[in-house]
């Protein structure tokens, strides 16, 4: 729901899904005051509400690190994320007098506001990007340590060896940043909805011994692995194709179009 408030408007009492990925063009938004609506996936970039004074999404669903577009906003009193599953650094703002309660439920890596995560943290933020910020690894990705009982890591000391993610749901891509974990054996995604190509990044990957992407919707052209290296593809019926294939009525209909 739009309403007025003084010269300004308030948003409030939209109900579920993802947040409304153009939010930041509504550029006369005073208020954002989306509590408990169920929402889920990344907050967008709002750089373009230079007038908001209120953000309020507690008890929703939202995942992803906090952006930039918000934290760096001076016009901004409240700001209330808690009760969600928001990743990376506990957010700074940048209006030092901005009321920020973040205390409750959320799967930020350290409590003080600010302090980057472990370096290595990151490439894991950029694989959960890549995957659209899935609520189930904002949930079981919690923290600072990788190594700490993160479900689907597994680690040999401090150097992650295995990443398991098969069968968790996941959509998206396939992120290059694999290839930043550089004591990787074995990836295995299959039995998941991912799309796009495998990143060449991964063939750079000297431990690298198993590589499983079976029963997904990947296309283009596989990499050249070392030969150590196991590349299981099977389940995806565009493979080696540019992108997917049309039915077969669309391609008639789009070469009697052509004729």
């Amino acid at each position: 729901v739009l309403g007025y408030y003084g010269l300004g408007i308030v948003l409030s009492t939209i109900k579920g899904g993802f947040l409304y990925m153009d939010l930041g063009k509504l550029s006369e938004l005073v208020e954002v005051d989306l509590q408990v609506n169920g929402f889920f996936g990344p907050i967008p970039d709002l750089s373009g509400l230079q007038y908001l004074r209120l953000f309020n999404v507690q008890y929703n669903q939202l995942t992803g690190v906090v952006p930039r577009s918000l934290t760096g906003l001076k016009t901004l009193i409240v700001a209330n994320l808690n009760n969600n599953f928001f990743q990376g650094p506990t957010p700074l703002f940048e209006n030092s007098d901005a009321f920020v309660p973040i205390v409750g439920a959320n799967s930020f890596c350290l409590d003080t506001p600010g302090t980057p995560c472990d370096p290595s943290v990151e490439p894991f933020l950029s694989i959960a990007e890549s995957f659209g910020y899935p609520l189930k690894l904002a949930t079981a990705w919690s923290g600072n340590d990788p190594c700490d009982r993160w479900p689907g890591i597994t680690c040999s000391g401090s150097d992650v060896t295995v990443v398991n993610l098969e069968g968790f749901e996941l959509t998206g891509t396939i992120s290059p940043s694999f290839a930043l974990l550089t004591c990787l054996e074995t990836i295995d995604l299959s039995n998941n909805n991912l799309t796009g190509s495998i990143p060449r990044e991964l063939a750079t990957l000297r431990m690298l011994r198993t590589l499983n992407v079976s029963i997904n919707n990947i296309n283009g052209a596989v990499p050249t692995f070392s030969e150590s290296v196991n590349v299981v593809t099977s389940g995806n019926a565009n493979i080696g194709k540019d992108g997917p294939v049309s039915h077969p009525l669309v391609e008639l209909l789009q070469k009697m179009n052509k004729d």
